[in-house]
C-alpha cells in the first residue's frame, strides 16, 4: 500500500540571557522553572528544585521537526528559529504553560501551526522532541506506559498489530537502550509499521528514574495517532520523540500538539493531566452510573438453569435485585439475529434461535416489560449492542454483505463466535464501511426511541482498532470508529441528559474515551485473573479517567475475589449474571453463597 494512500484516511483529530517563570508553589520546595530565551518566544530549559531536566540543546526542552515525507527536505522549529518554511507550507511552533492541578504551571503545551500554501495535498512526518529527563544518569530511565490489556491473553485479533509479541508489564527499564511503541493503530501514525511491540491504552509516556524524586511526562491529544520513541542526538545524549505522518491538504491548516509534564506523582498523575488537557469531552458526567456497584447482566437466560429453555431467567433474578444493590440490569441474548438487533416493524420474534433447547419467544413488549419492572427495583435499565458481529442470517444481510471487514490476504473476515445465538454464520463488518456505520445509528436509534432504556451496552470495543484491507476503504479503523463512537453518543444522549453510551474495552482499548462508561466483561482468568491487570496504578485508568467502570462478568462466581479485588483498588462496579458460563443467576444461589455475596457487595458501599 501506497503510504499516502494509508496516512490520507488516519486524518487529523487532527545561547542567551535568560528569563525564569516560577509556578506558584514557588514558595515550597516543589520548584519548576520553565526558562526562555532573551526573545521569549519558546521556552528551552526546565529546572526542578534548582536541577536543570534538558540535557541537549539539538533536542531541546519541546521542539519540532518536519520533514516532507520521503523525501531529504525538513526544517527544525526550536528557540533560536520558530518559524519557517518546507515547500508550500508555513510553520510556526507556540509554546505555552498550563497547569494540570497539581503545581501551578507544570505543563507545557508545544502548538505546531501548519498552513499549506500549494495546490497540491502535502504529506509530512513530524516530530515533537524532548531531551527533558528527571536525571541525568540516564542509565537508570524507566517508563510507566499503559499497555494494553490484549498483551495479557494475546488476544489473536490484535495479531496484525503484533498482539503475540506484546509487552505485558506496564514498568519498563529502558535505560539507555531503544523504545518504541504505539497509540493507536501503528500503521496510523507510522505507515511503514504494522507491528508494535507495546500498544498504548493512552497517549502518554511517563518516564523515572531512581536518582530523582521527580518524573517527566509526554503526552498528546486523545484522538489522534502517535508513534513514541526514544532518541539521541549527535552527541549520543538521550531524548524522546512524538511522531506521526499526516497529510496536509491543498490550502489546509492544522494544529498540532504535544505536553511535556513536570511533576512528582506516580504514572496516575500523568494521566490526570491528559485527561484535563489532551482529552476533549463536550457532555457531561452521568450522575447515577457513579453510584451503580453492581451490574447484572442477562444472556436470555432460563430460570431452570442451563438446559433449560431460555427466555425467563431474567424475571427470576428480578426479585433479587434489591438484595444484590443491582445498580445497571443489561438484556442482552434477546435479538433475533446479532447485528440485526430492532426493528419497528418486528412486533415478536423468535431468540436464541441456536440454542438446544430450543429458541425463545421474545417481544418488543416483553423488553419493555423487563425495563419497567427493573426500573420498580430501583435499578437502570441497559441494552446490549455489538459493534461489528452480524449474523448472516439476517435479511439485511445481502443490502450489508459488501461492509465486511477484508483481511490481509483479500479475503471476507467471519468473527469467531458460535453461540445459542447464532442462527447461520457470523461475519466481522468495517467501521470503514459507511453503510455499516448508518446501519448502526439507525439501530441506536431504533433501540432508544422503541424501548427507552438508560443506556446503550456496546460489546467487544476493542475490535475499533484494526486494519481494513479493503482496496476502496484501505485503512485504520480508528479513522472511522473514533467519530463513530462520538456521534453514537451524541444520538443516545438526544433522548435525555441521563441517557448513557456504555464500552466494553475489557482493557484492550481506549473507546470509553468517547463514551460515558465501560461495562466490558473482563472476568477471565489471563485478564482480571492476572496480578499485572490489576497493578497500581491500574492501566485501563488511564483511558477510563474519571469515567464509572462497571464491568460485566459471566466467570462472576468463579472471579468474584478477583472482582472485589478490583472494586476495592479502583472504585468499580462489580458484575453478576445469567444465561452464559455460569447458570445460577442470582434466584439460584444456595443461601450461604447469597448472603456472603451480598456481605461483600455492602462493603462497596
Amino acid at each position: 500500500m501506497k503510504r499516502r494512500d494509508f496516512i490520507a484516511l488516519s486524518g487529523v483529530g487532527v545561547g542567551s540571557s535568560l528569563f525564569a517563570y516560577p509556578t506558584i508553589d514557588s514558595l515550597f520546595k516543589n520548584k519548576i522553572k520553565w526558562q526562555k530565551a532573551s526573545d521569549g518566544k519558546l521556552f528551552h530549559q526546565v529546572s526542578c528544585d534548582g536541577i536543570p531536566l534538558v540535557g541537549s540543546e539539538q533536542l531541546g526542552l519541546l521542539n519540532a521537526n518536519i520533514r516532507i515525507s520521503d523525501s531529504r527536505h525538513r526544517t527544525k522549529l526550536d528557540p533560536e528559529n520558530n518559524r519557517g518554511k518546507l515547500a508550500g507550507l508555513k510553520l510556526n511552533l507556540a509554546h505555552q504553560l498550563k497547569t494540570s492541578g497539581l503545581l501551578g504551571e507544570d505543563v507545557l503545551e508545544a502548538t505546531l501551526s501548519i498552513e499549506n500554501q500549494s495546490k497540491d495535498a502535502t504529506l509530512i512526518d513530524i516530530a515533537f522532541t524532548t531531551a527533558a529527563q528527571p536525571s541525568a544518569k540516564v542509565g537508570g530511565q524507566k517508563i510507566y506506559i499503559p499497555i494494553s490489556a490484549t498483551a495479557l491473553n494475546k488476544d489473536p485479533r490484535y495479531t496484525e498489530f503484533g498482539s503475540a509479541d506484546f509487552l505485558q508489564e506496564c514498568e519498563q527499564k529502558i535505560g539507555e537502550d531503544s523504545f518504541s511503541c504505539h497509540y493507536l493503530e501503528p500503521m496510523a501514525s507510522t505507515p511503514n509499521e504494522q507491528k508494535t511491540k507495546a500498544l498504548l491504552l493512552a497517549p502518554v509516556i511517563h518516564i523515572e528514574n531512581d536518582s530523582s524524586t521527580w518524573r517527566v511526562a509526554l503526552f498528546t491529544p486523545s484522538d489522534q495517532p502517535y508513534r513514541f520513541a526514544t532518541i539521541k542526538d549527535g552527541g549520543k545524549r538521550n531524548g524522546w520523540e512524538a511522531t506521526r505522518t499526516v497529510e496536509v491538504k491543498a490550502n489546509q491548516k492544522m494544529e498540532l500538539k504535544c505536553y511535556l509534564l513536570c511533576h512528582k506523582g506516580e504514572a496516575d498523575t500523568a494521566w490526570k493531566a491528559f485527561h484535563k488537557l489532551a482529552h476533549t469531552d463536550k457532555l457531561e458526567p452521568i450522575d447515577w452510573l457513579h453510584d451503580v456497584k453492581v451490574h447484572y447482566y442477562d444472556f436470555l437466560s432460563s430460570a431452570k438453569g442451563e438446559y433449560g429453555l431460555r427466555g425467563d431467567g431474567y424475571e427470576a433474578d428480578l426479585s433479587h435485585f434489591w438484595d444484590f444493590k443491582i445498580g445497571l440490569a443489561t438484556q442482552h441474548g434477546y435479538y433475533p439475529y446479532i447485528g440485526d438487533f430492532l426493528d419497528p416493524n418486528r412486533k415478536d420474534w423468535l431468540a436464541m434461535q441456536g440454542d438446544a433447547a430450543g429458541p425463545a419467544h421474545m417481544s418488543i413488549q416483553k423488553m419493555k416489560d423487563r425495563i419497567s419492572a427493573t426500573r420498580k427495583m430501583g435499578s437502570r435499565a441497559g441494552v446490549y449492542m455489538h459493534t461489528v458481529l452480524f449474523d448472516e442470517g439476517s435479511p439485511l444481510f445481502n443490502s450489508l454483505q459488501d461492509s465486511i471487514l477484508i483481511d490481509p490476504n483479500g479475503q471476507k473476515k467471519g468473527f469467531k463466535w458460535i453461540g445459542p445465538d447464532t442462527v447461520k454464520r457470523n461475519w466481522w463488518m468495517s467501521f470503514a464501511a459507511e453503510d455499516w456505520r448508518n446501519h448502526i445509528l439507525k439501530q441506536v436509534e431504533y433501540i432508544m426511541e422503541i424501548l427507552d432504556p438508560d443506556a446503550i451496552v456496546f460489546d467487544e470495543t476493542f475490535v475499533c482498532l484494526g486494519y481494513d484491507h479493503h482496496p476502496d476503504r484501505m485503512g485504520p479503523l480508528s479513522t472511522y470508529s473514533i467519530p463513530l463512537f462520538k456521534e453514537i453518543r451524541k444520538v443516545i444522549r438526544s433522548y435525555g441528559e441521563e441517557k448513557a453510551l456504555i464500552t466494553s474495552d475489557c482493557g484492550g482499548s481506549n473507546m470509553v474515551m468517547w463514551a460515558d462508561a465501560d461495562g466490558g466483561d473482563h472476568s477471565y482468568p489471563k485478564l482480571l485473573g492476572n496480578p499485572l491487570y490489576r497493578q497500581e496504578p491500574i492501566r485501563y485508568k488511564a483511558a477510563l479517567g474519571q469515567k464509572p467502570w462497571v464491568p460485566c462478568s459471566w466467570h462472576f462466581l468463579k472471579m468474584w475475589d478477583e472482582q472485589m479485588d478490583l472494586a476495592q483498588k479502583t472504585g468499580s462496579a462489580i458484575g453478576v449474571s445469567n444465561g452464559w458460563i455460569e447458570f445460577n443467576g442470582l434466584h439460584g444461589l444456595d443461601e450461604q453463597t447469597s448472603a456472603r455475596l451480598i456481605s461483600d457487595i455492602n462493603q462497596l458501599y
